[in-house]
């Protein structure tokens, strides 16, 4: 089940975020600019966002990718067929429309005629077929494909009793895809968002195998491109001029710093060196409401938050009563309401 939390972030520009990473010798770019230009209200030719990024990602393979940090990155990399809106309002992604039949079954998507892949190949329905079968195949280990179950023999793609071209989804036409459902559901937008239901490109995959979703091997139709992942430094993106809506991005480059303390996250966003956190220290927000209120931000998150105990070790391996004192221990009210 999901609850409504509140997300804390410092920033200079109107994004959110959530979570925390480290290193302690990093690269940054050369020059980070915002507004410039000769009036000082002009934005500056060169566009940076540098971002605090929680914990590393194990892999940028949209179908096999777990976790806040990698879903930050991949959102700039690929585009699914629906996106959302800051307000979190569902909105055409790379789908430019789509119908729904009146049983609620059969969802048809229109995708956007300028839809590109970072290589200029157009992106097809073709595209969304093969990357919904890779998603749903047992082979590719993807942890979310239950997300895929409201479609038509998804359960059954997934457990291996059939195989991955019996998902109902097919392409009508190069920009006319077709998914079918097993039952109505009135969520499937809001599913359609998520990684696991990314296009990819076949070629790339096919070509690269495993290694796809490395630097100068990925191919995606988001607003950005890979440039360089250094693991325990950084993650540089660059602005894709094949994206469908380029004339629309702004930034030029974002890059994605693994800061693991929120202490030290904080203390490189003040010196400078980032321009947006992951999240801040809990006992430091009253203070940022004081001092920088401009720059804190604070929004709605939808996310569950999960406490556990690492039972394979000490002191909770094999001390049940330790465990349930501990539990018995925690006020559930206020960790839901004020923390």
């Amino acid at each position: 089940m999901k609850r409504g939390l509140q997300a804390a972030a410092l920033t200079v520009v109107c994004l959110l975020s959530v979570a925390c990473s480290r290193h302690d010798e990093v690269q940054l770019p050369a020059q980070s600019q915002g507004v410039g230009g000769a009036s000082g209200q002009e934005l500056a030719a060169v566009q940076i966002l540098r971002r605090g990024n929680g914990t590393e990602p194990e892999t940028l393979d949209p179908h096999r990718a777990v976790g806040v940090t990698a879903a930050n990155v991949l959102r700039d990399l690929f585009e699914g067929l629906v996106t959302e809106a800051a307000d979190g309002e569902l909105i055409p992604g790379a789908a430019a429309s789509w119908t729904v039949s009146d049983d609620g079954l059969v969802y048809t998507f229109k995708l956007q005629p300028e839809g590109r892949w970072s290589n200029g190949d157009p992106v097809t329905a073709d595209d969304f077929v093969y990357g919904l079968r890779r998603s749903a195949d047992p082979a590719t280990l993807s942890e979310y494909s239950a997300i895929l179950y409201p479609i038509e023999n998804a359960a059954e793609v997934v457990a291996g009793t059939l195989p991955p071209d019996r998902l109902g989804v097919r392409a009508i036409d190069a920009q006319t895809l077709e998914i079918r459902l097993h039952a109505p559901t009135p969520y499937l937008l809001g599913l359609l968002t998520h990684a696991s239901t990314y296009p990819v490109n076949r070629k790339s995959v096919e070509q690269y195998g495993a290694r796809f979703a490395r630097p100068g091997k990925l191919v995606g139709n988001g607003p950005f491109q890979l440039s360089e992942w250094v693991v325990q430094s950084h993650i540089r993106l660059i602005r894709n001029p094949y994206y469908r809506d380029n004339v629309h991005t702004t930034l030029t480059e974002v890059w994605y710093y693994p800061v693991e303390n929120a202490e030290a996250e904080l203390n490189r966003y003040r010196a400078g060196e980032l321009d947006m956190t992951q999240t801040i220290p809990a006992r430091q927000i009253a203070w940022l409401r004081k001092h920088l209120p401009d720059e804190l931000h604070i929004s709605p998150y939808l996310g569950s938050y999960v406490f556990g105990f690492n039972t394979t070790q000490p002191p909770f391996r094999d001390a049940p009563k330790l465990r349930k004192a501990l539990a018995l221990a925690l006020d559930r009210d206020i960790l839901t309401s004020r923390i």
